[in-house]
């Protein structure tokens, strides 16, 4: 399992000096905030000259483009997941985190199960253009404060199964697992939809800084054939500092779960 870390652009240096196997960056202001071509070619440049790739990628769509009411737009959802895809597709992307919180919240007035309905059928539609680009969709479980739909682990895992989404798979966060107290054994059940994790520590502070039972996430995963990735995902006091010593916190971790 390689270590990786939610970043900006200008965090990379300080990834890069502390030591990570990658970076995770976000679709909406990396790779989409380029303006044009041209400026998205100068990002891909300053990241094939970094020595952390970016292998990962998190807040897939921006908050008003609705995967679920009354305001979905098929047609320019479909034109930013083409768009999108094809640029991790050149930056070397394997994974895009689906949490966008905003994006797939069901609105108060609107019929749940019209809902689960758009969000299959976005689920559906969706992964076969990213594949084509040679990335996999993990939807991310987030806490209640953040989405009112896909909670925990075990209700997103359950929609895959139940509506058959072969190519959809799944991400586990500890800090939304702990937020919404979900045991830890939902892995065992889930684990072989789990293609990426995020790790935090308690009130998402940097790992190492709290008390959430990371060896155990840890050994959950190796003991089921998790073979992904897990990529820092906090809040920083001071991120340059705090980076190094929460990198080798997780990896002296994951060595006492039996990596």
């Amino acid at each position: 399992m390689e270590l990786g870390c939610c970043v900006s652009l200008e965090q990379l240096p300080a990834l890069e000096a502390a030591g990570a196997d990658y970076c995770e960056l976000t679709v909406t202001r990396t790779v989409m905030g380029a303006a044009d071509d041209a400026a998205f070619a100068g990002t891909r440049e300053q990241l094939a000259a970094a020595s952390v790739k970016p292998k990962a990628y998190n807040v897939f769509l921006p908050g008003d483009l609705r995967v679920v009411g009354p305001e979905v737009d098929r047609a320019r959802l479909e034109e930013y997941a083409r768009a999108a895809f094809a640029r991790i597709g050149q930056l070397g992307g394997e994974i895009v985190v689906f949490g966008s919180g905003r994006a797939r919240a069901v609105p108060e007035d609107f019929d749940r199960a019209a809902a689960l309905d758009q969000l299959e059928d976005f689920l559906r539609w969706m992964p076969p253009i990213a594949a084509a680009h040679g990335v996999t969709i993990a939807i991310e479980p987030l806490r209640r404060a953040e989405s009112n739909v896909f909670n925990s682990v075990r209700e997103t895992a359950a929609f895959i199964r139940e509506r058959q989404l072969p190519e959809a798979k799944l991400l586990a966060d500890i800090y939304h697992m702990m937020e919404e107290d979900e045991p830890l054994d939902a892995i065992d059940e889930c684990a072989d939809l789990l293609v990426h994790t995020h790790a935090a520590d308690s009130g998402r502070g940097a790992p190492g800084t709290g008390s959430y039972p990371l060896a155990e996430f840890f050994r959950r995963l190796r003991v089921n054939g998790y073979s992904g990735n897990c990529s820092i995902e906090c809040n920083w006091a001071d991120f340059p500092t705090e980076v190094g010593p929460s990198l080798a916190f997780l990896r002296e971790t994951a060595r006492e779960a039996g990596w």
